[in-house]
């Protein structure tokens, strides 16, 4: 029988007989604890106190209402904080060091220290505030805000670009000299701090956009110090001052192809976008599960990193009905692990 996707456009009659589930063959599902995201691997089906399993909690596992965080999440943050002091501690003894000496040089990399030093705060704010127990106001938590920090990031990456790019142009127009001994030292002092920062930021979830945005704000510096120093040897060897602005701007190229791809992916997520091809879900369902006939109405789209949503309609064989809870319970244990979908919600017909 053919079922068209448009429900709305059919007789409310039509559409009763169709999708009204019989109470006594589909129980509710009891969800006891707010939307959060899945820790890696964890796959767990919840036996409910009428001894029926409920797939919707299976996807539940862990950040429930009062719960701890991950271990996962617990070391994000360390390396965040660890990062945040070591960066703000050698911004303050450049701008301290620069306003004793009179050196501007030294100051001008101290503000460059603080962009990172935001980028650093701001990530580790956002975390902080992502791992919130969800409330009636904000039912799927505050997971969503890791992406927004995310997105700033990468603006703040990709205007630095284009500083580089406007500063790079202007001295390939109007060469000028650069002071070697006292730009060597502190770009030297700038990568060593950039190196231990990122070494620290490896240690986090990678996968995650809050904290590879703060790793890429320490690899972007850590790229323009080297730079920088091997643009100065050759200043050094050969007086070429040109060699400055050429290198900055193949820096500023590898900055936006990187601040690109994280904005687009940020911005992927902000906007419902599917973070899963919804036709590849779909052929998947229908080839694994032949009690369901049709799959249709399917919407996903992800909150955070490992927390991947969908809603369908499952058309359904009729002698399928009678067992549609543990349908949905193998269903959902399927797409978690094959495609990390960790909430799901069915209208089943039939």
């Amino acid at each position: 029988m053919p079922h068209d996707h448009h429900e709305h456009d059919k007789p409310a009659e039509a559409q009763a007989h169709r999708r009204a589930p019989a109470p006594a063959t589909i129980p509710r599902c009891a969800h006891s604890g707010p939307h959060a995201p899945i820790e890696p691997g964890a796959v767990e089906i919840h036996a409910a106190p009428d001894g029926h399993h409920h797939g919707h909690e299976a996807h539940h596992r862990q950040f429930h209402l009062g719960k701890a965080p991950g271990p996962a999440r617990g070391r994000d943050r360390a390396v965040l904080l660890i990062a945040l002091v070591i960066t703000a501690a050698m911004m303050v003894a450049e701008v301290v060091g620069g306003l004793l000496t009179h050196s501007l040089a030294l100051v001008s990399d101290g503000v460059h220290m603080f962009t990172h030093a935001f980028a650093l705060a701001l990530s580790y704010a956002a975390l902080r505030l992502s791992l919130r127990p969800a409330d009636p106001e904000r039912t799927f938590g505050y997971s969503r805000i890791e992406v927004l920090a995310a997105f700033v990031n990468g603006l703040t990456i990709l205007l630095s670009a284009v500083w580089i790019v406007i500063e790079g142009v202007s001295r390939l127009i109007t060469p000028s000299p650069v002071e070697v001994s006292a730009t060597l030292a502190i770009a030297i002092a700038g990568l060593l701090v950039n190196l231990v920062t990122g070494v620290i930021l490896m240690k986090g979830d990678q996968a995650n956009l809050n904290i590879r945005s703060a790793f890429l704000h320490m690899l972007t510096d850590t790229l323009s110090s080297i730079a920088i120093i091997a643009g100065l040897t050759v200043v050094h060897f050969t007086g070429w001052v040109l060699i400055d602005p050429l290198l900055a701007l193949v820096v500023a190229a590898m900055i936006v192809k990187w601040a690109w791809s994280l904005i687009g992916q940020s911005l992927n997520v902000l906007l419902e976008g599917s973070p899963i091809k919804v036709a590849e879900v779909r052929l998947y369902v229908l080839s694994e599960f032949p009690e369901i006939v049709d799959m249709h109405d399917v919407h996903t789209w992800q909150i955070s990193q490992r927390f991947n949503c969908l809603t369908a309609h499952l058309v359904l064989q009729e002698d399928a009905v009678a067992n549609y809870t543990d349908l949905v319970v193998r269903l959902n244990e399927s797409l978690m692990r094959r495609f990390a979908i960790g909430h799901t919600t069915f209208q089943p017909e039939w």
